[in-house]
């Protein structure tokens, strides 16, 4: 039997969702006609948007835009607020579909500063607030990391900001938050959010970006007028209307939810702990996310130790998943000023909220008779 380990790269959705998803289906039509099958499409559409709104504490009059997940959404922002000279902040351990298009956004004009993260992994007010300056029109910072888990005090430094500039734009990826810990957006001091619809049990291809009341973006995606004209296209209802089932499902279940992962990550790393010497766990000292491990175990590289759990029916990461298959190490294990050896030698270890303790000590013994055999090997 597979044991997924994989959460933070998708969080799969389950039996409940499929059957409701099945059921809607064949009633839909496009969300912009007149017609019954098209009124009931936009209903549904609605009734999504309210479901998301009331998970992630977005206010009545905030907008909340659906796009086809959290690469869009950040690129949406990026591109709105990186035009001419404009002078952005951000960091080095952003998820690349942010790095990237600042990366673009430089080479067409724009000053970029980016932040280094401590060495656990965090990024504060106190590193954040100085890079602030009168032109700066974007700040936009992570709010937990994919690799790490390591959370960011994202409203402590949405006050640092707007002490420094009450102007500037700030914006968060919170794609690996949302779903696994309560959140408020209207207390976070953001103007603007990214959220990822199977990070927790939506389909595949659905994110959304929530937008404080008065902030004004420029489309990224032209075309008709959907998504209070932020959006051109014919939404992907079958997927919006899965986000909205799936934000009805956690917010009702958060504690329990919240609960069960943190008794697996925390028996896995009991487990990983008494079963395999020489190993360390980057940000523990620090808040993470409840579900999130990354692991260096010493003398073993992290893509040997993936193909070995693979053919055992154990699926785990080495960093993202969007950069699986890629020779670079973790930029997010460098920034923090880890060298290449220990890099390339370590995990990541998600678990869903389904999974429970027993998962994790499971876990645990599974990784560490992998890893003395391969060490025995060596």
């Amino acid at each position: 039997m597979t044991l997924d380990l994989d959460a933070n790269a998708t969080y799969a959705a389950g039996d409940s969702l499929r059957e409701k998803l099945f059921a809607e289906w064949r009633k839909l039509g496009n969300p912009s006609s007149l017609h019954r099958g098209g009124q009931r499409a936009k209903a549904a559409v609605e009734s999504a948007r309210e479901k998301l709104r009331a998970l992630v504490g977005a206010g009545a009059r905030d907008q909340i835009v659906f796009t086809s997940g959290a690469t869009e959404a950040n690129n949406l922002v990026v591109a709105a607020l990186s035009v001419g000279a404009s002078h952005i902040v951000s960091s080095t351990i952003e998820h690349p579909c942010v790095l990237l298009p600042l990366k673009r956004a430089a080479n067409r004009g724009a000053s970029v500063t980016l932040v280094d993260p401590n060495s656990n992994g965090e990024i504060d007010s106190a590193s954040v607030s100085p890079q602030i300056t009168a032109t700066t029109k974007l700040v936009s910072i992570m709010a937990a990391n994919n690799e790490t888990g390591v959370i960011n005090d994202i409203e402590c430094i949405s006050r640092a900001v707007r002490t420094a500039n009450s102007g500037a734009v700030i914006h968060s990826d919170a794609a690996q938050l949302v779903g696994k810990l309560a959140l408020d957006f209207s207390k976070m001091g953001l103007d603007s959010m990214t959220i990822s619809g199977h990070k927790f049990g939506a389909l595949t291809g659905v994110g959304a970006l929530v937008i404080r009341e008065g902030v004004d973006l420029a489309p990224l995606i032209l075309g008709g007028p959907q998504e209070h004209k932020l959006r051109g296209g014919t939404e992907n209802v079958l997927g919006i209307i899965s986000i909205g089932i799936a934000a009805d499902e956690v917010r009702e279940g958060l504690a329990r939810r919240e609960r069960s992962m943190r008794e697996a990550r925390d028996a896995f790393e009991r487990g990983i702990k008494e079963l395999v010497p020489r190993i360390d766990i980057n940000g523990s000292s620090v808040n993470r996310l409840p579900n999130t491990s990354s692991v260096f175990i010493d003398g073993i590289r992290a893509d040997d130790l993936l193909v070995a759990l693979d053919l055992e029916g154990v699926l785990i990461s080495s960093g993202a998943a969007c950069s699986s298959g890629k020779p670079e190490p973790s930029h997010v294990l460098s920034a923090m000023g880890q060298d290449e050896d220990r890099v390339k030698s370590t995990v990541r270890v998600s678990f869903r909220g389904d999974q429970d303790g027993e998962v994790g000590t499971r876990a645990a013994r599974v990784i560490s008779s992998i890893v003395s055999r391969m060490r025995r090997l060596k």
